[in-house]
């Protein structure tokens, strides 16, 4: 039953259970009771949150410890286990914010109705993650932008960026294989495989994979339109290298990307590259119709010397 309170102690002598609380309204089974240095609230006869000596509130349980630790527990055993949100309602645009987890599907929602970013702090920002699906880590950025550490960005490019270090690793454990697999479509082109001791890059060559296999026969003529040249970067004038214009190889198209003089909508350039491993079939083709003339030159002088 309830207690009296006096002039003298205040509320006390009567600690009170959950069907009984100490505290009550009208209603006798809502209020509060006591334990050893705990504080416990309670409806409908049973307890609803609790309160330790310690600070740790628990609600939705007696228990403050579930499911370890202290500090703030919230548990229901129907959903939402756990709802944290800035409306009354929580369930459109203009609602704001919200963190909550649903008991049902097990699913941890941290979501934001407004369409703003949701960032994550530790010390100075972290990670933000942008209404349009880009993820900027390590870094603040407005979305849309991917200068400096890690940027995942929906539909444009992903860049992984340092100023020391490796901007990104990438490996395998104690078995060799694929480290980095290649899909267009759903279908397998190419990847990066690793041994204890090397890496292949390999692209898609499976025989089953090909139709219209014809050899190549005019090896030594398409050969001869390669223009290669030394030159260095603009971007580092003391480093001559060996190489091509990319514009220059239309004896190999494919090893070619982009378009000579191509630029952006806001005229910026667009610059061309080249995979100079996809020169090879051609050079090994103009060697070995080389090497047929070389040895049919050695046979008619070989022949010469005979006679």
């Amino acid at each position: 039953m309830a207690i009296t309170i006096n002039g003298t102690t205040g509320i006390a002598g009567v600690d009170g259970s959950a069907s009984t609380p100490a505290v009550q309204g009208s209603d006798t089974n809502t209020g509060l009771s006591f334990a050893s240095d705990t504080v416990n609230i309670n409806t409908g006869g049973s307890t609803r949150a609790t309160i330790d000596s310690s600070g740790n509130v628990g609600i939705g349980t007696s228990t403050i410890n579930y499911p370890s630790g202290g500090g703030l527990t919230i548990y229901n055993a129907t959903a939402p286990r756990l709802r944290l949100c800035n409306s009354s309602t929580g369930t459109g645009s203009g609602d704001g914010a919200e963190i909550s987890i649903d008991n049902t599907t097990k699913d941890l929602y941290i979501e934001n109705r407004e369409s703003e970013d949701i960032i994550f702090y530790s010390g100075s920002e972290r990670m933000r993650i942008h209404p349009n699906g880009n993820i900027t880590i390590g870094h603040a950025q407005s979305s849309g932008n991917h200068h400096l550490g890690i940027a995942l960005r929906q539909g444009g490019t992903s860049s992984f960026y340092t100023t020391g270090g490796n901007s990104l690793d990438v490996g395998r454990g104690t078995n060799d294989g694929k480290a980095i697999q290649f899909n267009r479509s759903g279908t397998n082109c190419g990847d990066i495989s690793v041994t204890t001791s090397s890496t292949s890059y390999n692209t898609s060559s499976d025989y089953r994979l090909k139709e219209n296999v014809v050899g190549i026969s005019d090896g030594i003529t398409r050969l001869k339109t390669l223009k290669p040249s030394r030159f260095n970067f603009k971007v580092d004038t003391d480093t001559t290298v060996d190489g091509f214009l990319a514009h220059e190889v239309t004896a190999v198209p494919e090893a070619i990307s982009g378009t000579k003089d191509e630029v952006d909508s806001d005229n910026n350039p667009i610059y061309q590259g080249i995979d100079q491993s996809k020169l090879v079939p051609l050079l090994t083709a103009a060697l070995q119709e080389a090497i047929t003339k070389i040895e049919t030159l050695e046979t008619k002088v070989a022949a010469l010397e005979a006679a």
